[in-house]
C-alpha cells in the first residue's frame, strides 16, 4: 500500500458500499437465474448472454473502480524534502516529429526556463523524428542537443530508444512537442528520486491552454476531458502501484528503463505498456495532482478521434503482447487495475450495443432481458440509483456520469469499430502523430459521426411511436422497459447531434483550470445556453 495514500474513507461510506454491492449481488443473482430467455430463439438467447456478461464485466470494474477510489482518500502526494546538492543530472526529451518550429521553439524555451540547483546538470535534446535540417538549426539557436536517426522504426518508442542510447543522465524528463513545462516542473518532481528509494516514474496531468473538443462545441463550463483520470483516478492508483505512465510531463528513471530492455516496441502504446513493465519489476511509480505542464488539445474532430483509437488500438495490442494476468512481477490487485484500464477503451462497443438492443426488441421483437415488469423495475432500479450515487456524489463532485455517456456515445460509432478490429486481430501498427494546434475545420469525421447518430436518434424516435401504440393497443407491458430505455437514448443523442452541429466557439478569456472539479450543473441548461 503507498504510504502517501492510505487514509480510509468514513464508516458511511463503506455502509453505503456494502448496501449498494448487497443490492447489485441480489440483482445479477435474478439476472442469470430469472431473465436469460433460454426458452426462446437464438438469436434471443445469444444477445441475453452477451448483455448479462457485460454488466458483470461492469459491475465488477465497479468493485475495483469502487476499492481504488472511494475506499481510499486521494490525495496527492506531497514533494518530499531533499538536500539541493544531492539532485542528479537530468535529460530533457522533447519528441517531435512533423510539428512546426514556432510550437516547438516555445516548448524548448519552457525546458530552458525550468528551474534546477545546477543548469549543468541539466541536458536538453531536441529529439526530431523527422530529420529535418530546419529542426537542427532551430536545436543549434538554442544551444540545447539534437538527435536524430535514418529512420522512424517503432515510432515514438524508437525515437526515445535512440535518444536513450545517446544520452546518460540518471534521469530522463519527457516531453511531446506542445507540452511546455512550468518552472517548477522539476523541483516538484526530482526530489521523489532523491528521498525515496526504487522511484520508476513521476506522473504529472495533461492540461491545456485551450479548451478540449467537448469544451469548444457544447459549453466551457465542462471539465477538460481528461481532468477526471489525472486528478482522481491517477491519484487512486497510487495506492496499488498501478499509476499508469502516460508518455510525457513524467520524469523517469533510466535504471527502470534499463531494467525493461528501454521504452516498449511491441505496442503503439509505449507509454502504458512501459509503466506497466516498470511497476512489474519493483519500481514504484507516482502520479501527483500538480498541473507542471501546458499543451495544445487537439479541437479537429478527425485529429482527436485518430488520437484516441491510437489510445484504444494501443492498450488491446498491450494486452495481448504481455498477456497481463501471466507478467511476472504484478500483484493480482496491479493486473486488475491494468484489466479495467484496458478494457475502458471498449466503451464503444458498449455504448452501441445498449443503444441498439431496445431497438432490436421494439423493430423485430429480439428479447435479451425476459422477466416481470413488476419485479425486475425495483431490482434493477434500487442498485443502480446506488451505484450512480455512489459514484456521482460520494466521489466529492470531479465527474458526471451524465456527461460522461455522453462523451463515450459522441465517440461510440467510431471507437467501436477500431476496437473490434483489433481484438479479432486486425491489428495496426500505425503510428499516427496528432497534430497541435486550434483547427477548427470540419472534416470526413463530422460528417459520418452525425449521419450515424442522425440514424440512431431517428430510430429511436420511431422505436418509441411503435412502442406506445403496442402498449395502448394490446396493453403490452413488456415494452414498458424498451421504451423507457430509448427515451433515455434519444436525450443522449439529442447532445451528441448539438455537438456535431456546432461549430468550435471561440472563448476570449478562456483560462485553463490547475485542478478543474465538476460541479453538477443540469447538462441540457448548459447546451441551451451555449456557454
Amino acid at each position: 500500500m503507498n504510504k502517501h495514500n492510505v487514509e480510509r474513507a468514513s464508516l458511511p461510506k463503506i455502509l453505503l458500499f456494502s448496501l449498494t454491492l448487497i443490492t447489485t449481488i441480489v440483482y445479477i443473482i435474478y439476472r442469470l437465474i430469472f431473465t436469460i430467455p433460454f426458452d426462446l430463439r437464438l438469436i434471443d438467447i445469444v444477445f441475453g448472454i452477451i448483455v448479462v456478461v457485460i454488466e458483470l464485466i461492469e459491475i465488477f470494474e465497479f468493485c475495483v473502480y469502487f476499492e481504488n477510489t472511494l475506499i481510499h482518500k486521494k490525495s496527492s502526494p506531497k514533494t518530499p524534502k531533499a538536500s539541493e546538492k544531492d539532485f542528479p543530472d537530468v535529460d530533457v526529451f522533447i519528441a517531435t516529429f512533423n510539428e512546426e518550429s514556432e510550437l516547438l521553439e516555445k516548448t524548448i524555451s519552457a525546458c530552458k526556463n525550468m528551474k534546477y540547483p545546477d543548469a549543468k546538470k541539466l541536458h536538453i535534446y531536441l529529439c526530431d523524428d523527422g530529420n529535418r535540417k530546419e529542426i537542427k538549426q532551430l536545436a543549434k539557436k538554442n544551444k540545447i542537443e539534437y538527435i536524430t536517426r535514418d529512420n522512424n522504426n517503432f515510432a515514438k518508442a524508437g525515437n526515445y530508444n535512440n535518444a536513450i542510447k545517446k544520452s546518460g543522465s540518471p534521469l530522463i524528463a519527457v516531453f511531446d512537442a506542445d507540452m511546455q513545462p512550468s518552472k517548477n516542473f522539476l523541483m516538484k518532481t526530482v526530489p521523489f528520486f532523491v528521498a525515496e528509494e526504487k522511484i520508476g516514474f513521476v506522473q504529472t496531468p495533461q492540461s491545456f491552454k485551450n479548451p478540449d473538443i467537448f469544451q469548444a462545441r457544447l459549453s466551457k463550463h465542462l471539465p477538460f476531458e481528461q481532468d477526471y483520470f489525472y486528478h482522481y483516478i491517477q491519484l487512486a492508483r497510487n495506492n496499488n502501484n498501478s499509476t499508469i505512465l502516460c508518455g510525457t510531463n513524467c520524469v523517469i528513471s533510466r535504471e527502470a528503463l534499463k531494467s525493461v530492455g528501454g521504452f516498449s516496441t511491441a505496442t503503439i502504446a509505449e507509454d502504458i505498456a512501459t509503466g506497466m513493465l516498470i511497476e512489474s519489476k519493483g519500481y514504484r511509480a507516482i502520479a501527483i495532482s500538480d498541473v507542471l505542464a501546458y499543451g495544445e488539445a487537439t479541437n479537429n474532430l478527425n485529429n482527436f478521434l485518430k488520437q484516441r483509437s491510437r489510445w484504444g488500438r494501443g492498450c488491446i495490442q498491450t494486452a495481448k503482447a504481455y498477456e497481463m494476468f501471466r507478467l511476472k512481477g504484478l500483484s493480482l490487485r496491479q493486473k486488475l487495475d491494468y484489466f479495467v484500464a484496458i478494457n475502458y477503451w471498449c466503451f464503444g462497443l458498449r455504448r452501441m450495443l445498449y443503444m441498439i438492443l431496445p431497438l432490436l426488441f421494439a423493430f423485430f421483437g429480439i428479447i435479451a432481458i425476459q422477466g416481470d415488469l413488476v419485479v425486475f423495475l425495483p431490482i434493477f432500479l434500487v442498485q443502480f440509483v446506488l451505484r450512480r450515487f455512489l459514484i456521482d456524489t460520494l466521489e466529492g463532485s470531479y465527474s458526471s456520469s451524465t456527461w460522461t455517456k455522453i462523451f463515450e456515445i459522441i465517440q461510440a460509432p467510431f471507437m467501436s469499430l477500431v476496437v473490434l478490429k483489433e481484438i479479432m486481430g486486425f491489428s495496426s501498427k500505425k503510428f499516427t502523430v496528432t497534430p497541435k494546434g486550434k483547427s477548427a475545420k470540419k472534416g470526413h469525421a463530422d460528417a459520418i459521426l452525425f449521419i450515424v447518430h442522425a440514424i440512431l436518434i431517428a430510430a429511436n424516435i420511431t422505436g418509441i411511436v411503435l412502442s406506445i401504440q403496442r402498449i395502448q393497443n394490446e396493453n403490452l407491458a413488456v415494452f414498458i422497459i424498451p421504451l423507457i430505455w430509448m427515451v433515455i437514448n434519444a436525450i443522449y443523442l439529442s447532445v451528441a447531434l448539438i455537438f456535431d452541429l456546432r461549430k468550435n466557439k471561440n472563448y476570449a478569456n478562456f483560462k485553463p483550470n490547475t485542478e478543474t472539479k465538476y460541479h453538477a450543473k443540469s447538462y441540457l441548461g448548459i447546451i441551451a445556453r451555449g456557454k
